[in-house]
């Protein structure tokens, strides 16, 4: 039971990169602006090594990755197919990669409020995930 204590931040860590991975993945085919594309491309690969890091480090302690839940995974899914459906300009696809990535912040930061005590590795981990996260939406804002 010590060891999930110590490691709540890397299991949301997991989770949120995941889903922002999967996210980013269904998106992808609609973005026709070159630099926009670039932009969820370099996403996409940094949430990769995060869920990947954060697995290796969850391993260490005997735990499996955190995945997210079916209705989560279903909600996300559906929020972004349907979000792309109705208009696939630049500005739309933006507006739904900012909205999801401050999200995942969010739920992020929340965790690490509530873990003061967590692993130091994972923490630091946590906070180059945010500081990526919010270097991504200064990004994002110049479609809006």
């Amino acid at each position: 039971m010590q060891n999930k204590k110590r490691t709540e931040i890397l299991r949301e860590l997991s989770r949120v990169s995941r889903l922002s991975m999967e996210a980013a993945e269904l998106v992808l085919p609609s973005v026709r602006d070159r630099e926009l594309r670039e932009r969820i491309e370099r996403q996409m690969e940094s949430y990769r090594e995060t869920a990947e890091k954060s697995a290796e480090l969850l391993r260490g302690y005997g735990l499996a990755p955190a995945e997210a839940g079916g209705l989560t995974r279903r909600a996300v899914r559906g929020s972004v197919k349907l979000g792309i459906a109705r208009n696939k300009s630049p500005r739309r696809i933006a507006r739904i990669a900012l909205n999801g990535t401050a999200a995942a912040m969010a739920d992020l930061a929340r965790t690490m409020d509530l873990s003061a005590d967590d692993d130091p590795e994972g923490r630091k981990l946590a906070e180059k995930y945010l500081d990526a996260g919010q270097k991504d939406i200064d990004h994002l804002r110049k479609y809006l």
